[in-house]
């Protein structure tokens, strides 16, 4: 049976340039519920989840507030305003997290696609590892360039990993690791280099293909499809992800 002892950090305060629009990221309608909605919905459902700490821009706390409570949101506590970086979002959520949560897991606000397998699966890993990150084995090649574009480097791609989250740490490591980053925080692209940068080993475990992140419309419509197919009943083992993925192509 599942402990109910691990707090989720959703930092969704971002000010998503890239996607554009009158109307912000988190809160466009996907499947008939906001983006970050979704998101929280994922998270709620989860066995091994208690609380749920979701970090807003500054002066959306009563609009998402009443956002949860009409989506039946149980879990949240009190809303978080974020900061002037993603981790320091991360950190401020963590402020709030509960002394008697044992684990923290961070995910994105807005990936929306996040299956209670996957959630489960990293929860679990954490428990063994103490530090977990999902993410995807790289299936093409990359190169690093120059300010000119021009190739510098090829790395060995059977080492690389595209990012995922979530991602699950113990508590008592994610506040060490907050403290020896000081005032750098602004410095990490995720939270699994915070741990690094910490001195922690991060365990990888496989990701999702369709845990995509919504970061430009044209993902937004990705989300939509798969949301849609999970909601007729259609099964997400490999073959249909696999299916699904051709289909979106």
């Amino acid at each position: 049976m599942s402990r109910a002892d691990t707090a989720a950090i959703v930092p969704a305060a971002g000010k998503g340039k890239r996607f554009g629009g009158r109307v912000r990221k988190p809160y466009v309608l996907l499947d008939g519920w906001p983006v970050l909605v979704q998101t929280l919905r994922a998270l709620d459902a989860c066995s091994s989840i208690r609380w749920i700490v979701p970090v807003v821009e500054p002066g959306a706390a009563s609009r998402v507030q009443r956002l949860l409570a009409r989506a039946g949101i149980r879990k949240a506590l009190p809303l978080c305003v974020g900061g002037a970086s993603r981790t320091e979002s991360v950190a401020r959520g963590f402020a709030q997290v509960p002394k008697a949560a044992r684990w923290v897991l961070v995910h994105d606000g807005a990936r929306p696609c996040v299956t209670s397998t996957l959630i489960e699966q990293a929860i679990q890993a954490a428990r063994r590892f103490g530090a977990v990150a999902c993410g995807l084995p790289s299936a093409v090649t990359v190169k690093a360039a120059d300010d000119r574009h021009t190739v510098r480097l090829t790395l060995d791609r059977e080492r690389l990993w595209l990012m995922q989250t979530p991602q699950v740490f113990r508590r008592d490591w994610f506040a060490q690791a907050l403290s020896q980053a000081d005032h750098r925080l602004s410095e990490f692209p995720d939270d699994a280099a915070l741990f690094e940068s910490a001195g922690y080993s991060v365990r990888l475990i496989p990701g999702d293909p369709l845990n995509l992140k919504v970061t430009t419309k044209d993902d937004l419509l990705l989300a939509e499809a798969i949301l849609q197919r999970r909601s007729r009943g259609q099964k997400s083992d490999d073959r249909s992800q696999k299916k699904l993925l051709a289909s979106l192509v």
